[in-house]
């Protein structure tokens, strides 16, 4: 601004470019991590994967149930029958040539009152104002509210919630840390622990992390090129579960991530003890079996789908000669264990979180994804989104953490004289080439250059 006399690029030409250059924005990020690499910024020692919902640009209150979506068509295809008839008795004509009781929108807006009233249902607001906007509006109008109508319902389908956000379809409610449930997305981030460098990010509509590993390490691989091997990963509970920790080991990558159980201790919590708990089932992972606590051993002996899982179950032992059998099996008459066929992985997992070296490792969690978060939300004034959709989120959130990425390399690179004769000389030319292109990029904006 200051080298172009103060002239700047107007804020449509911005919003503009963010929409039209969706690639060149995405490159643009991942370029920050290449050229973080080049210089040797990250360690890759210890990287880890962490989500926080951030708001998406909605509001709670225009939602709509698909009960609700129903009722509004049905009003919608009830007006359009009215007039219908209208146009039968008194001709296809403008506005201003109606019929006496309808040509005023004070009279057309008591027609939708009654409308809704023969429905005999109470609506919110978001829909007396569709209902309006298609009675009122023009064609256009009306088309925007069937559109709006079919993506809500599309939106609901997909996702399974009681309600979708007309505004933004893609937003889903998600609790935040205040324990608030608002229209939101879910952030992710995985980030290298000695350098604060955001390796990869990405936007999703996932209230939960469960699925998120595996796409994380993918984009953090294609993004570096490769992970070394043995690289330490870690992430809290809601990435614990059977296949992430099988994927990892398959990966050759040193995972550290609590169960739930073990989350808890770690924030304090004492969890009741059983001496006949699953946990006190010793698992031979080669015999695919367990042994109870008194000697006794289960087998697997069957199988069933639970909720689009398979699950397993695990029994045989003599639980009518063994004198603990009602504290153990409560009122049925053998005990029962079930498992998931991740029981090795899950013991492994386990066994190296209750290690000092393990709980020394996870702890790097917190130090390595918690203050990236913190300097996006509070030094960037990033706390929601602008945009709305998902794909146009994700432009933002690249932005945002090709942002953090440049502010961390500048801060390493200060004050260091020379530090770029250090890397080859493609790295250098590259930073020189990138550099003057969004100067140039930046004037060009600035004179009205498309």
């Amino acid at each position: 601004m200051y080298l172009t006399g103060n002239e700047k690029p107007d804020f449509r030409t911005i919003c503009n470019f963010k929409k039209e250059c969706k690639e060149l924005i995405e490159k643009a990020f991942k370029e920050t991590v290449t050229i973080a690499k080049a210089l040797r910024i990250p360690s890759l020692n210890h990287i880890s994967t962490d989500g926080t919902k951030l708001k998406a640009n909605a509001s709670n209150n225009y939602t709509l149930s698909r009960e609700e979506i129903e009722e509004i068509r049905r009003i919608i295809e009830r007006g359009i029958a009215i007039d219908e008839e209208e146009d039968r008795l008194y001709g296809d004509k403008r506005g201003d040539k109606l019929p006496p009781e309808l040509n005023t929108q004070e009279k057309l807006r008591k027609k939708i009152r009654e409308l809704k009233q023969a429905s005999g249902k109470r609506l919110k607001n978001a829909a007396k104002k569709s209902i309006e906007q298609h009675a009122l509006g023009d064609e256009r109008d009306k088309e925007k509210v069937k559109k709006k109508l079919d993506e809500a319902e599309e939106e609901l389908n997909k996702s399974g919630q009681n309600a979708v956000s007309l505004t933004d379809p893609g937003a889903k409610f998600m609790e935040n840390k205040k324990k608030r449930k608002e229209l939101s997305y879910n952030s992710q981030i995985t980030v290298d622990h000695d350098s604060g460098i955001i390796l990869a990010n990405d936007v999703t509509q996932n209230c939960t992390d469960h699925n998120e590993l595996q796409p994380q390490v993918e984009m953090t691989e294609e993004n570096l090129g490769s992970l070394p091997e043995g690289t330490e990963v870690s992430m809290d509970n809601g990435y614990f579960s059977g296949p992430n920790l099988r994927y990892l080991e398959e990966k050759g990558l040193d995972g550290y991530i609590a169960d739930r159980k073990q989350a808890g201790e770690m924030k304090g919590n004492k969890p009741k003890i059983s001496p006949f708990s699953k946990d006190s089932f010793d698992y031979d992972e080669e015999k695919d079996q367990f042994l109870c606590p008194n000697g006794g051993i289960l087998s697997r002996k069957g199988e069933y789908e639970y909720k689009g899982k398979q699950v397993y179950a695990y029994y045989g032992a003599k639980c009518g000669e063994c004198p603990f059998r009602a504290e153990c099996a409560g009122e049925c008459k053998i005990r029962t264990i079930t498992s998931d066929g991740y029981e090795g992985e899950r013991r492994r997992m386990a066994a190296k979180m209750r290690s000092e070296a393990g709980r020394k490792a996870y702890k790097k969690r917190k130090e390595t994804v918690e203050w990236p978060f913190g300097n996006i939300k509070q030094n960037l004034k990033f706390r929601e989104f602008l945009t709305r959709g998902t794909e146009k989120v994700r432009i933002e959130h690249n932005l945002v953490c090709a942002a953090h990425n440049l502010k961390i390399m500048w801060g390493k690179l200060a004050g260091k004289v020379g530090v770029l004769s250090k890397i080859d000389d493609f790295v250098a030319n590259f930073v020189s080439a990138v550099t003057t292109s969004i100067f140039r990029f930046s004037f060009l904006l600035s004179r009205g250059v498309t």
